[in-house]
Formats: structure tokens, sequence, C-alpha cells
């Protein structure tokens, strides 16, 4: 098999220096160099199955999807279950939020803009829409206690 160069490739944070020899294994070894300072000697199948650091990024803070801190938290949740009802048709609640037309308003598809406007969730309550027929949005919105959102129940035809 023909040993590709990768010298000068990037991968990521870590550029590739030069060949490092072979592991126990024979797999080739890379000398590359990470964004952050560091060496570190990479086997080829971690370089090309999408390691992007020599583990620095691992340690950083908020570096997955979420750039807001709050993915555990009851707020969060309560955004996420918010826009699966009303945009996601494979939801089971879909067919009596979005299916009837209960839409969330463009500012509320990012989850910051929803706890400027909202806040967090405090204890004990839940996220009701003041107007049962009316979307998710910031003036038709409060939090509720579950007992307040019984009163507020559509009627059944």
């Amino acid at each position: 098999m023909k040993k590709v160069d990768l010298t000068g490739k990037t991968f990521g944070r870590l550029l590739v220096l030069e060949h490092a020899g072979k592991s126990v294994r024979g797999q080739s070894l890379w000398l590359c160099a990470c964004a952050c300072g560091n060496k570190k000697v990479m086997q080829y199948s971690s370089l090309m199955g999408g390691t992007q650091s020599c583990g620095c990024k691992k340690k950083e803070p908020n570096l997955g999807t979420t750039t807001h801190g709050h993915s555990r938290t009851r707020t969060y949740r309560t955004w996420t279950n918010m826009k699966s009802r009303c945009l996601d048709e494979n939801s089971q609640a879909w067919k009596n939020y979005g299916g009837r037309g209960i839409t969330v308003c463009e500012r509320w598809l990012k989850f910051e803009n929803f706890l400027e406007d909202m806040g967090f969730c405090p204890e004990g309550l839940e996220i009701e829409r003041m107007d049962n027929d009316d979307g998710y949005y910031k003036e038709n919105c409060k939090w509720a206690t579950r007992s307040e959102q019984q009163s507020n129940r559509r009627r059944k035809a």
C-alpha cells in the first residue's frame, strides 16, 4: 500500500509537521502541531477519523452546539419541547399545536432570545399561551401554574 504524505495538511487545529514512524500495529504516525501550541504524535486513522485537536478542544467550556451554557436547564427543555410541538410533524403533540396552526415566533427560534424575553422558568411553573388559539411569542406567553393552565383550555367541539 502506498504511503500517503500528510505533511502540511491541517485537520481542525492540527497541522501535520512530519512523518513520525509506525505504531506497534503498523499504522503511520504523524507529528502534529496544535493551534494551542502543543505538539502531539497522532495516528493516521485518528486524523482521518475526525480528530481536530491535541485534546485541548475537549477542555474548553461551551464548545458544543450550544453557546449559552443552559442546555441542561428546565427552561431549555421547555423551549425545545415548545418548538417540537409546533414544528416537528413527528411529535406526538404536533396535531394539537403545529397541526392546528400554533406557531413559534421567528425570534424564539434562537434560545438566547427566548431566555431574554421570558427569563428562567420559575420552579413549579410552565409556559402558557394566554390566547390558546395563538402562537408562542412574548406578548402571548407567561409562566403559569398547572392549575392556571387547566382553566385556559380549548373547549372540545
